[in-house]
């Protein structure tokens, strides 16, 4: 259960756990409930073409959309994700407890009814629904755990105060180091990034290495087919006209044009079978941001976009947001989402 706030506070999120956080309440300057809307699709089952999984619980059927139209810090994204995923791993807490005890009890009953019925208060903790957070961050280089321990000083001022052109009005970039896999990667404004928080064992046979696989695949297939003009713009006669984009999947991590040229970085982490983290698609971004540094330890590789390779495109982040997520449901076997603009 979520609850929201108005606060007089700057825009900072912070987490107020109730009931050992069973209740997870948000906090900040304005609500967090915009615009909602619910999106229902034909019937998704385990044989369609398309999905790899498809879900195991009754929570799992619906995705949860949220997008954040207004850029924030890299940081205040963190902050938001940690909320969803400390929620999800307490629910799983609680009903690992509730369980643990009842078997316990069971062992030594008598009762056949209550042999029976023993999971049921269990399954009674309310679960989070699998949720898609997608952003626009202010200029941000992220460090992964594979150079955690070998970056510089030096390393990181050089980072910090990098302004290429193109980059006036934007503010000096921060640095910071995260618990995801991969090496330095770069959010900033022009790029959609998506954070995936759900339970794996919610679907049928999903792994850590399936849901790679679904974010990859779910990224290609937005680059083939999202929309080529942004939503308020994008004319009648204009609505079937997609971006056509043929991307790749290679060796290396993340989505590819082809073996030099990279659009799309990808990074996850799993606490306790929930996933956080996820995926950055460069819609239009200041590529100098990208290609000035060596990203991700790829020293020959250079960093591409939406709006390069398709230069009379007019679609935006929200655009290349919405279009993923429905894609990466199509992948999970889900029938809804639930999307909420804020």
């Amino acid at each position: 259960m979520l609850r929201y706030a108005m606060t007089p506070r700057r825009s900072i999120w912070t987490p107020l756990q109730v009931n050992q956080g069973v209740m997870v309440r948000m906090v900040m300057h304005r609500p967090i409930l915009g615009h909602l809307s619910r999106m229902r699709y034909s019937s998704t089952s385990p044989k369609d073409a398309q999905a790899i999984t498809y879900p195991v619980t009754e929570k799992a059927r619906v995705l949860e959309h949220i997008h954040f139209k207004k850029r924030c810090t890299f940081k205040e994204g963190l902050q938001i994700q940690e909320l969803y995923v400390m929620h999800a791993l307490e629910a799983k807490r609680m009903q690992s407890k509730i369980a643990q005890r009842l078997r316990q009890r069971a062992e030594t009953a008598t009762n056949t009814d209550l042999l029976l019925d023993w999971p049921a208060p269990a399954k009674c903790i309310s679960t989070p629904r699998p949720t898609v957070l997608t952003f626009e961050f202010e200029p941000t280089y992220t460090g992964g755990k594979r150079i955690k321990k070998t970056i510089t000083k030096d390393e990181v001022q050089a980072l910090e105060s990098f302004t290429p052109p193109g980059s006036e009005g934007y503010p000096s970039p921060k640095f910071v180091q995260v618990e995801r896999g991969g090496q330095v990667t770069f959010h900033g404004p022009g790029q959609m990034v998506a954070y995936i928080v759900l339970d794996l064992k919610a679907f049928h046979g999903f792994t850590v290495r399936c849901l790679v696989s679904a974010i990859e695949r779910a990224t290609i297939n937005t680059l083939q087919c999202a929309p080529k003009h942004e939503a308020s713009r994008n004319a009648t006669r204009r609505r079937n006209d997609k971006l056509g984009i043929k991307a790749i999947q290679t060796s290396e991590n993340g989505v590819w044009i082809d073996e030099k040229r990279k659009i799309a970085s990808l990074g996850v982490n799993v606490r306790r079978s929930i996933t956080s983290h996820g995926v950055c698609i460069n819609v239009n971004p200041t590529l100098q941001y990208l290609n000035h540094f060596t990203m991700c330890g790829l020293p020959e590789s250079s960093a591409t976009s939406i709006h390069e390779l398709v230069p009379s495109a007019t679609c935006g982040v929200g655009d290349i947001a919405a279009t993923f997520v429905n894609q990466f449901r199509m992948l999970l076997g889900i029938e809804e989402i639930v999307r909420s603009d804020i």
